[in-house]
């Protein structure tokens, strides 16, 4: 058999997948011209004069407010000032102490022999102190109850301030730190 007969002065060769490769980049080389273009177009001073004009307006606030800050700072509260507002903080302070979770939290410490007579809350310093005096049928009772006040992770250096007989029993004072435990979020 013969091979077949090729007429053509140069042999046919398949040129299509370079083509189609050459094609490709070509329109992919269009695309990112085109996002260039648009992205340059953005950069325009047109286009940024709204941003540079909002610059402006915040550095002029923020101006602004550091003349205010100093001015703040010049100035001084009266003695009447300073006394109200220390009423209103105790009243805030106030309003924000949770007597049922002081109450809930002493109900589950408290010894067996030993009852709360009163309880006076101060604040000071942004901390919570607490004056409690309780009735015991017994010195060791009360003792008790200051062990136990200093196992508590609620309440902080318990103090035994005095210790007195009554009809009742034991009378005995303490002051102590309380930081109440953050509440649990709602579920």
């Amino acid at each position: 058999m013969s091979p077949p007969l090729n007429l053509a002065r140069r042999p046919l060769r398949n040129e299509r997948l370079p083509t189609l490769l050459l094609t490709l980049g070509c329109m992919a080389l269009v695309a990112v011209s085109v996002r260039h273009a648009l992205t340059a177009r953005d950069l325009l001073p047109e286009r940024t004069a709204a941003v540079d004009g909002e610059l402006v307006s915040l550095e002029e606030e923020m101006a602004q407010l550091r003349r205010e800050s100093a001015e703040l700072k010049r100035r001084s509260a009266s003695p009447d000032q300073l006394e109200e507002w220390a009423a209103v903080r105790t009243l805030v302070d106030r309003r924000a102490f949770s007597w049922s979770a002081l109450l809930g939290s002493l109900e589950e410490i408290m010894p067996a022999g030993v009852r709360l007579a009163s309880v006076a809350p101060t604040g000071r310093g942004g901390k919570i102190e607490l004056s409690l005096r309780a009735v015991g049928r017994s010195v060791a009772a009360g003792h008790e109850l200051l062990d136990v006040l200093q196992d508590s992770t609620e309440f902080r250096e318990p103090f035994l301030e005095s210790v007195g007989e009554t009809v009742d029993g034991v009378e005995l004072q303490f002051t102590v730190g309380y930081a109440p435990a953050p509440a649990e979020e709602a579920r």
